[in-house]
């Protein structure tokens, strides 16, 4: 009975503390600026008035959208993410198409294991290739194009509003 109510106990703490966090998603931005200098770092946020990012050496750098030419954001993580499931698709896709193409001579265990490693390498090639895309903004300098993509740029930032 003791051992009951403990467990029951440690369930509860746990899942009090695990049930309310939630995992803040960063962005890697690159900045092009109207004089052909890029800026890499991490988005911090995004207004009206100005965007902020934090720069490889984590110095807070602020960019007025008269000063922009282009902006290109991807999700941080996301090319590893795109490997591991490009590479788990290849392997079950290289696996059947291996058996089946032995099917019947008796070596389909071999053909399903040759398949398979064919098909992760290729998988992780692709699905790296496709997680680690950008998304491109075009801004050219026009505060009123800036604007227009602000409410995506927002969505991107983790801190809604400077302080």
């Amino acid at each position: 009975m003791k051992t009951l109510r403990f467990l029951s106990m440690l369930s509860l703490v746990l899942t009090m503390t695990t049930g309310h966090t939630q995992k803040v998603k960063t962005y890697k931005i690159w900045v092009t600026l109207v004089n052909q200098k890029e800026v890499k770092g991490t988005l911090y946020t995004a207004s009206e008035d100005t965007l902020v990012i934090l720069g490889e050496d984590l110095a807070q750098l602020t960019f007025v959208p008269g000063t922009i030419r282009e902006i290109k954001v991807r999700r941080v993580g996301k090319g590893g993410k795109g490997a591991w499931i490009g590479a788990v698709s290849g392997l079950v896709a290289g696996a059947l198409i291996g058996y089946a193409s032995e099917s019947g001579s008796g070596w389909e265990d071999v053909g399903a294991f040759a398949g398979g490693i064919l098909g992760a390498s290729v998988g992780a090639l692709i699905g790296t290739g496709v997680g680690s895309s950008r998304e491109k903004y075009v801004i050219n300098g026009n505060r009123a194009t800036y604007n227009a993509f602000l409410p995506r740029l927002q969505q991107y930032a983790p801190q809604k509003s400077i302080n």
